[in-house]
């Protein structure tokens, strides 16, 4: 009943919206581009790109939408052009939209009692752009954003020859659908270390199976690790000795288990929650880069930096996956992959000893991922949806 009633109250909502819609298009004249994330996020693609837009082309009436459970949506409210998901102004600009930019498909498409769906989408005459978060090397992502079944599938963004290549032979789309711009985050991806404290960053993805376990996260392999490291006498001398900082930051399915880690905070050791910054912050201001898994290890040699891949599951992380990696990730990395606590502890010394120097063989890899390496990613992409609009 729960759920009949809030699909009733979304096909009430996306009525009134559409018929206002029908009724102002007439005298709607202003293009509008609607960017988005998920429902909880403003730190990536989306919001980069919708901040671009918003200060670089006022003739375009663009808008952000983000759900207000956010973390962040009480520090962005004040913005007149952030659209409260499911709200009925939220449907009213999707229905008047030219673009749709998102980083994680057509969610904020209404589901409505009967065919209101599929009217919705006949009513939706925007051009559907994927912006891309991850560079899929990782993940096949095949079965949720192939052409023939995934929604947000007008125009795909990419990085690289070697990343363009995964969409056009895997997922089903033409060459002419998918343009390598680079990604509007990268605008901002700058090394600031320099700036900051020296800051060692651990940002690890998370375990299919292990999502939102709250504090039953401490039974998990991941956070045994990463706890072994942080008690290891070597590194706690190393941080006092070379006047370093860790920095805990966990991925969004495992935010809930945030709080796990505070019994091992100290002046050398803090936990990021989600919001506090921007995972493009985080990776900006960091020196190195301790991960596993997760694809924001591309994003950190895009500055030119070392990170290393702690694969202390490999084979149960690879089993458990029921969409396997692209590339082989125990040896196409383009960085450090360890496999024991003992690698992982004299690999980052390494790095302590050498001031965070990153190889010159993973530097010739860089180019592989990326063409370009500048910021003029959002003009980029900006000029790609006028284009399509």
């Amino acid at each position: 009943m729960a759920n009949l009633y809030k699909v009733t109250k979304e096909t009430v909502k996306c009525e009134i919206a559409r018929i206002a819609y029908l009724l102002s298009k007439p005298f709607f004249k202003q293009k509008v581009w609607l960017f988005c994330e998920t429902e909880d996020q403003a730190q990536e693609n989306g919001y980069t790109l919708y901040r671009w837009v918003k200060d670089n082309k006022p003739e375009i009436r663009s808008y952000y939408v983000l759900g207000e459970n956010s973390p962040v949506y009480d520090k962005l409210v004040e913005d007149k052009c952030i659209l409260r998901s499911s709200s009925i102004a939220q449907y009213f600009y999707l229905f008047h939209s030219s673009i749709i930019a998102s980083t994680h498909g057509l969610w904020c498409l209404p589901d409505g009692l009967g065919i209101q769906k599929k009217i919705n989408r006949k009513v939706l005459r925007a051009q559907k752009v994927m912006l891309n978060h991850g560079l899929c090397f990782l993940k096949n992502g095949k079965n949720f954003y192939h052409k023939d079944v995934f929604a947000l599938n007008d125009h795909m963004t990419a990085l690289s020859e070697k990343h363009k290549a995964i969409f056009t032979d895997l997922y089903g789309y033409d060459s002419s659908e998918v343009s390598i711009t680079g990604y509007p985050r990268l605008d901002k991806m700058l090394d600031s270390s320099q700036e900051h404290d020296n800051y060692v960053l651990i940002m690890p993805t998370f375990r299919d199976g292990e999502q939102r376990l709250g504090s039953k996260f401490v039974q998990t392999d991941l956070y045994k690790n990463i706890e072994a490291f942080l008690l290891d006498q070597s590194v706690k001398k190393s941080l006092i000795e070379h006047d370093l900082k860790i920095l805990i930051y966990l991925h969004q399915d495992n935010q809930d288990s945030t709080d796990c880690f505070r019994p091992l905070e100290n002046d050398r050791v803090r936990v990021v929650k989600q919001g506090e910054f921007s995972v493009t912050e985080l990776l900006s201001m960091s020196k190195l880069l301790i991960t596993d898994y997760s694809s924001v290890l591309f994003d950190f040699i895009y500055m030119e930096k070392p990170f290393i891949s702690y694969q202390f599951d490999r084979e149960r992380f690879l089993a458990s996956r029921e969409h396997k990696p692209i590339i082989d990730i125990g040896k196409d990395l383009p960085g450090k992959t360890v496999d024991t606590h003992t690698q992982l502890v004299d690999t980052y010394m390494q790095y302590v000893c050498s001031n965070f120097t990153m190889e010159q063989e993973y530097k010739d890899k860089i180019s592989d991922y990326f063409l370009y390496r500048d910021t003029n990613n959002c003009q980029r992409v900006f000029e790609l949806l006028s284009k399509l609009q």
